[in-house]
């Protein structure tokens, strides 16, 4: 696994050099460019998509550090009142310097839900934390407009919580097995894409 990380970040690094040579509008070392981003984003660190802003801190020419915060929440009282919620945080690198670029992130990402359960006759409240790993590429050009990327993010589960303690006991066995088996927690990897814009 280690071994295909490193070789997608070198192809990452490849491909953000190949197009530092082109003759479209560069970041420059020093000068701010887009640094703010608006984007939904559908699956990825979270389940079923978020809401997201992020801000590129550095003025880097190639490569650039930034911060993402996004979220959601739905909820629907017809459905058993069944509550949906997530909220990410991921710190992003991205390398390259014209409108196409590599990136990476690292985060956490934490899921919540509760449903009214008839046979208990009450509220069940579920939360389970992950921690995250993103790889995409990114369209977004220099001055701004629109912002795309698309790619995959590997997500590890943490723990289990449940206000039901034997559903609560029970989930955190599993986690707590496999990682007995494996040496990891279990991991899960989905497809990522994000829509919206910068400036």
């Amino acid at each position: 696994m280690k071994r295909f990380l490193s070789a997608l970040v070198l192809i990452g690094l490849s491909f953000a050099t190949l197009q530092a040579q082109t003759d479209e509008p560069k970041r420059q070392k020093g000068v701010r460019s887009s640094s703010n981003s608006f984007y939904i984003n559908l699956l990825g660190p979270s389940i079923p998509g978020s809401l997201n802003y992020e801000r590129i801190w550095t003025k880097n020419g190639v490569v650039n550090i930034g911060t993402k915060i996004g979220g959601f929440y739905i909820n629907l009282p017809k459905l058993d009142e069944l509550t949906v919620a997530n909220g990410t945080a991921e710190c992003t690198f991205l390398f390259g310097r014209s409108a196409h670029m590599f990136e990476m992130g690292i985060g956490w990402a934490g899921h919540y839900g509760n449903y009214f359960s008839e046979d208990d006759g009450k509220t069940k409240h579920y939360a389970v934390p992950t921690s995250t790993f993103s790889m995409h590429y990114r369209y977004q050009k220099p001055k701004g407009g629109v912002f795309f990327h698309v790619g995959f993010t590997g997500s590890t589960i943490l723990m289990f919580g449940s206000t039901d303690l034997v559903e609560l006991a029970a989930g955190n066995a599993l986690i707590y097995g496999f990682k007995g088996l494996t040496g990891e927690k279990p991991s899960f990897s989905l497809f990522s894409i994000g829509v919206g814009a910068s400036f």
